[in-house]
């Protein structure tokens, strides 16, 4: 039956795939399929096929796809207000900053609320350098913070030698050893962090800058390769940020709001960040962010000359669905369904671990994991065509897995809602994809 849209008639994936050619700007790799509906944690394609979610919409429909009280809070918000400009203020907008300073770790208590996970943090930045009057920057080797310039400037993940194109990033930022223990230059084989990258990082800072930026980003889990830091390390850096009067900036924009087993990933190491920026998940699936800040930093911003704006800055539609979103994770269980459902999905990636050669490593939190994949064990090289292989033969039997393009790891982050059957079936598609992949598929 065909699909009927805006006027046009078309029937299958190509279809609409010819059509985009024409007319969508298409810079980004995207899969071969045309999505159309979704409930729960499944999805249907435009020529009917059903599919199970493991990216959660690039984990921004935490509580599943058409969430009926989802639903009724976008459609009760819509008829009431959707939006004020910024100049105005409205309940849903305070409403929200209240309950995430209610939410969040620590003396972290007054929002700014934008669009999206890049806003967050170029506004993040952006009050750094205002409040400490420095201009400085210091992340990790392998985050990624966003495509925006600012946010991009502070992104690493190969964007500067894949791209030289794009120029020169924004001035004075500086990268850090990423703290991965099986990829570690320092501590790669010991199985555990030794603190000699942070060690590293402390004596490349004094070297090659001020040794005092104005703050240092970092994703408490590291979205793209799934790397956790050990407690110690965070907790190190936090020491130092302290010590150096550095603020600490947490994205949380992949690991906020439970997607880790607790509220906020932050809270596995005992760490609270001075700057908090939340997205994805926020809004439910309406597009909404956060950048939260401690109270002695939002008294330095509004007792000065500061300023930060945009259109559709505390929109009440973004809030108000965002509040409702809030709702559904916290009385629902979802926080804690992550945790069990967390535990029991890597339990099965680890069991494939030591059945498989090419699997080289699982890590994570919560819904929040990954697996790397390499030619084998031994050698630890990566095997993106291997990866590639197993992403291939998942989506052609109904399974949509997270990658990046060029690197060899899988990561798995579905809905919060998704159940141990549902994890069972993702289990049995992914051994298959494993299996024909180590007998052979990738070549």
């Amino acid at each position: 039956m065909a699909n009927q849209i805006a006027g046009l008639s078309l029937e299958t994936n190509r279809d609409w795939l010819d059509l985009a050619s024409e007319y969508s700007l298409r810079t980004w790799a995207k899969h071969p399929i045309v999505l159309e509906r979704a409930k729960g944690c499944k999805i249907w394609d435009v020529e009917g096929k059903e599919y199970l979610d493991m990216m959660s919409g690039q984990l921004c429909v935490s509580v599943g796809h058409g969430h009926p009280r989802l639903l009724e809070a976008i459609n009760q918000q819509a008829r009431r207000i959707m939006q004020t400009g910024s100049a105005f203020s409205a309940p849903e907008e305070i409403a929200l900053a209240k309950r995430l300073a209610d939410l969040a770790p620590g003396d972290l208590q007054k929002s700014f609320f934008g669009c999206s996970g890049s806003e967050s943090n170029e506004t993040a930045m952006r009050i750094a350098r205002f409040v400490t009057g420095r201009q400085e920057m210091a992340a990790l080797a392998d985050s990624y913070h966003g495509l925006t310039f600012g946010a991009w400037s502070v992104t690493g993940r190969g964007y500067r030698s894949n791209h030289p194109e794009y120029g020169l990033g924004m001035p004075g930022v500086t990268f850090l050893p990423t703290p991965n223990p099986y990829r570690c230059l320092f501590c790669r084989g010991q199985g555990a962090c030794d603190l000699t990258c942070f060690q590293y990082s402390q004596d490349l800072m004094d070297k090659t800058t001020t040794g005092q930026p104005a703050a240092i980003i970092i994703e408490p889990l590291l979205g793209g390769p799934i790397v956790v830091p050990s407690r110690e390390y965070m907790q190190e850096l936090r020491r130092f940020c302290t010590e150096r009067d550095i603020l600490l900036i947490a994205d949380e924009a992949l690991t906020g709001l439970g997607r880790t087993g607790k509220w906020f990933a932050s809270e596995h190491f005992d760490i609270v960040p001075d700057i908090m920026t939340l997205s994805k998940s926020l809004g439910g699936a309406v597009p909404l962010s956060a950048t939260i800040v401690t109270g002695a930093i939002a008294e330095k911003l509004e007792s000065g000359s500061y300023y930060q704006s945009s259109s559709h800055t505390g929109d009440p539609f973004l809030c108000g669905v965002g509040l409702a979103n809030l709702d559904i994770i916290e009385e629902e269980g979802l926080v804690e369904n992550a945790e069990r459902m967390g535990a029991y999905f890597k339990s099965g990636l680890e069991e494939l671990r030591n059945q498989y050669e090419i699997v080289g490593d699982v890590r994570g939190l919560g819904l929040l994991l990954g697996l790397e994949i390499v030619r084998d064990k031994e050698s630890a090289e990566p095997a993106i065509d291997l990866m590639q292989h197993i992403e291939d033969y998942c989506l052609d039997r109904g399974l949509i897995l997270f990658t990046t393009e060029g690197t060899p790891i899988i990561r798995l982050a579905p809905p919060l809602v998704i159940t141990r059957a549902e994890i069972d079936t993702a289990l049995s598609i992914m051994e298959e994809a494993i299996r024909s992949a180590a007998e052979g598929g990738g070549g």
